[in-house]
C-alpha cells in the first residue's frame, strides 16, 4: 500500500542517534544467552562471530560443515578453541553426552 504509514512516531528521524554514537552501543556485538555471540556487518545483516573468525583465519567452511567450540564454551572464540567438523560427525559427538 502506497503512501500508508503506520506509525510515524517510532520511525527514524534524519539527525537520530543511531549505530555508533547511539549511547547505547555496544560495539555491534550481541550475545545470545542460548547462543553465541553475534557482529553486525552493516545493513541489518548479523553473522556469527566464530564462524567470521574461523573463516577469516582458514578460509571458507566446506559445504556440510558447521564452526565448534571445543571447549564447549560458546562464548570463547579464540581460534584455537574453534574447529569445523561435518553436521554428521556434530551428531555423534552430541549422542554420546
Amino acid at each position: 500500500m502506497e503512501g500508508f504509514n503506520p506509525s510515524p512516531k517510532t520511525q527514524f528521524k534524519t539527525g537520530e542517534k543511531v549505530g555508533e554514537i547511539h549511547p547505547s552501543w555496544k560495539g555491534g556485538i550481541q550475545v545470545m544467552k542460548a547462543d553465541c555471540v553475534y557482529e553486525w556487518e552493516g545493513n541489518g545483516k548479523r553473522v556469527r562471530r566464530p564462524r567470521k573468525i574461523y573463516e577469516n583465519h582458514y578460509g571458507e567452511i566446506p559445504k556440510g560443515h558447521i564452526v565448534i567450540h571445543i571447549d564447549g564454551n560458546r562464548y570463547n572464540d579464540d581460534i584455537t578453541n574453534l574447529e569445523a567438523i561435518s553436521r554428521a560427525e556434530n551428531l555423534k559427538r552430541n549422542l554420546k553426552r
